[in-house]
This record gives structure tokens, C-alpha cells and sequence, in this order.
């Protein structure tokens, strides 16, 4: 009798463990952050300062969404490719560093190069014991060179968890 009293116990004893166990629902959503960006092109004007991407709104029937095949882009000061030159691309999904307020991409295009830098604030936000913290993002600004591309338009500053698009990168006229 006291082996089936002590499996009893055991048995309820799992079971309340399991109970407990109740799974977080913010943990199952997305974890990634993510800066989103897409690829425009823009056919009607040509910028000729070449210091800095504008903050430029283009009207929308100015502008086309553009897939780009060939373009390498991999953040600076790392070894490793976010997209490879065979990737179609169209929207790109970039990391931003939690350690730092600005993160710096080099985008390789037709045997051009532009670096660009994205200035950001950091938010450290706790979720759950379970899920721990994301550190999401508050787009601040950027500046880059301009070999391929001519502008950017920030449509949303808060980098979080949502798959909104945060950026929109022009290419001069190709």
C-alpha cells in the first residue's frame, strides 16, 4: 500500500506541476526585432547632395516597389551576410544593435557601395519571467552614402515586434 500511495502522490503531484505550467502567451508571438525595410525606386528626380540620405516623402504615385537581385548587404564590422547577391529581395528584415544607439550596414549593389548608418534609441523591455526581455528600438535619424541609393523615408520609428515596415530606401534611376 505504500508503493500506490507514493505513485498516487507522485501522480498528483506531476499533474499540479503540469497545471502550473501555463503557457505564456507573449513568449509564443514573435521574438525577433526587427528593422523592416523596403526597396523603392524612384523615376522622377535625381538628388545631387551626396553627403547625406534625405528624409524625403514622396507622394505615393511617384514611386514603385522595386525587387533587387545582386545586392549583398551585411552589417559593418561583422563577418556575416544578411542577404547574398543571389537573393531577390524586395523587403529586408535588419537587426539592430541593442548595445549601441547606432548600427551600420554596408548594401553592395552593381559594383557600387553604400554604407549606411541608422541612429536609434534603445528600450530594454521586460515580457515574462519565461520570455525574459526585448530590446526594441526608436528610430532617431540616418545618414549614408549615396552611390546607389538617393533617399529614405522613415514610416515608423518604433522597431518592435510587429512586421510593419519601418523604412522605405530610394535608388536613383536606374
Amino acid at each position: 500500500m505504500k508503493g500506490t500511495n507514493k505513485a498516487i502522490i507522485w501522480c498528483i503531484g506531476a499533474l499540479l506541476g503540469l497545471w502550473g505550467c501555463d503557457a505564456d502567451t507573449e513568449c509564443r508571438q514573435s521574438s525577433a526585432v526587427y528593422l523592416n525595410v523596403v526597396f523603392m525606386g524612384d523615376s522622377l528626380r535625381q538628388s545631387t547632395d551626396s553627403l547625406k540620405l534625405s528624409f524625403d516623402s514622396l507622394a505615393q504615385d511617384t514611386i514603385r516597389f522595386s525587387t533587387v537581385t545582386g545586392m549583398e548587404i551585411h552589417g559593418l564590422g561583422r563577418d556575416s551576410i544578411l542577404y547574398e547577391a543571389s537573393d531577390v529581395i524586395t523587403t529586408v528584415h535588419l537587426p539592430l544593435r541593442p548595445d549601441s544607439t547606432h548600427t551600420d550596414f554596408v548594401f553592395r549593389y552593381n559594383g557600387a557601395t553604400d554604407t549606411v548608418s541608422i541612429l536609434h534609441d534603445n528600450d530594454m523591455q521586460f515580457i515574462s519571467l519565461a520570455c525574459g526581455c526585448f530590446v526594441f528600438h526608436t528610430i532617431e535619424g540616418l545618414n549614408g552614402t549615396r552611390h546607389f541609393m538617393d533617399s529614405a523615408h522613415i514610416l515608423n520609428d518604433a522597431v518592435t515586434t510587429s512586421a510593419d515596415t519601418h523604412m522605405r530606401f530610394f535608388f536613383h534611376k536606374w
